[in-house]
């Protein structure tokens, strides 16, 4: 069998979500496609229904590795893709008939590295509204030129707070085979938050044409009560240092367009955001433990350097003056904006 496009769906415990998965990615209306199926080390019956759909399904693959986590999972199925392009589903998420059939058409007309689509966010709890998220640019095929110079100024950062205009995620794009598996040794095992922006940065990065299908969210990205956690990850700046620094050794590595500042803009958004989530997060906890979480994080040095060189012209007087509370360490007027925001 021809096949045009291998989905490679990562799986880890997820013995609750992957039936509706796969039942959503057998029903492509795409026939030339394999479906990779890489078990992380789970404990759980998925591993037992990855191996089932192998023996039932001529088109499914199965992978068995040690955990290592999303990014060494997605990463070891890509090296075993045979597909003209690659796609991703997580086992917890699922699809419109349709998605793959039409993101290859789109990207066969144009000859394209990449084609896109948008998503729909849903929760498990029903708390939330459901909304949609996609790439907001004017045009929906970009070569090289047209990226360099309407997309690359702003793919991380715009100039406001959290201007991104990279939808960084895998699961919502095809890339061709040999694009992605050039840069495999460029993602980090390491990053566990924005794992998607290593992976979409280099492939936009070394992309020769780009396609947006504007208004197709086939994708359903499922936001589940483990996955929503509001439990305060003391960890985090750790985590967004290791994504920063890898994002800029792969600006500096493609050589396409220097991106750091960029970079630099959206880990101070990020350290914001913590402080923010931190103060609402552990809103029982005494100002005495809140002072000293923004102290570590406001004296930190990657923080400190990032105060002093930021260039985001559009934020906001509040988003300004919060920076201006960081920077001078007034971490009771901090404490209070956040509080009186979340009341």
């Amino acid at each position: 069998m021809i096949v045009k496009v291998s989905v490679v769906i990562p799986v880890y415990n997820m013995e609750k979500y992957l039936a509706r998965c796969m039942d959503s990615v057998l029903a492509q209306t795409l026939k030339e496609m394999e479906i990779i199926l890489v078990d992380d080390g789970g404990s759980d019956g998925s591993v037992a229904m990855c191996d089932a759909y192998e023996k039932q399904y001529e088109n499914v693959t199965v992978l068995h590795k040690e955990n290592g986590g999303l990014t060494s999972a997605w990463k070891a199925g890509s090296q075993l893709a045979k597909g003209n392009y690659i796609g991703y589903v997580d086992s917890d998420d699922f699809i419109e008939p349709d998605m793959f059939e039409r993101l290859l058409r789109e990207a066969e007309k144009e000859d394209a590295d990449i084609a896109c689509c948008g998503l729909k966010h849903i929760y498990e709890s029903g708390n939330h509204q459901e909304w949609t998220e996609q790439m907001e640019f004017p045009e929906q095929v970009f070569t090289v030129e047209t990226l360099k110079e309407h997309v690359f100024p702003v793919l991380i950062n715009d100039g406001s707070f959290m201007g991104r205009h990279l939808m960084p995620n895998r699961v919502t794009k095809i890339v061709k085979s040999q694009l992605v598996k050039k840069n495999l040794s460029m993602c980090d095992d390491r990053v566990s938050i924005g794992e998607d922006y290593q992976f979409s940065l280099c492939m936009f990065l070394d992309a020769e044409k780009v396609v947006i299908v504007k208004d197709f969210f086939p994708y359903y990205y499922y936001m589940n009560d483990s996955s929503m956690t509001m439990k305060y990850d003391e960890h985090y700046m750790d985590k967004i240092k290791i994504m920063k620094e890898n994002l800029c050794r792969i600006s500096d590595a493609k050589g396409a367009y220097d991106l750091k500042p960029q970079i630099i803009n959206d880990f101070l958004c990020l350290t914001v955001l913590h402080i923010k989530g931190g103060i609402y997060k552990k809103k029982s906890a005494p100002y005495r433990e809140h002072r000293a979480d923004m102290k570590k994080i406001c004296r930190d040095k990657e923080v400190a350097d990032a105060m002093n060189s930021y260039q985001m012209p559009d934020l906001s007087m509040a988003e300004r003056l919060f920076l201006f509370f960081m920077k001078h360490h007034m971490y009771f007027a901090i404490f209070m904006a956040v509080r009186i925001y979340f009341r």
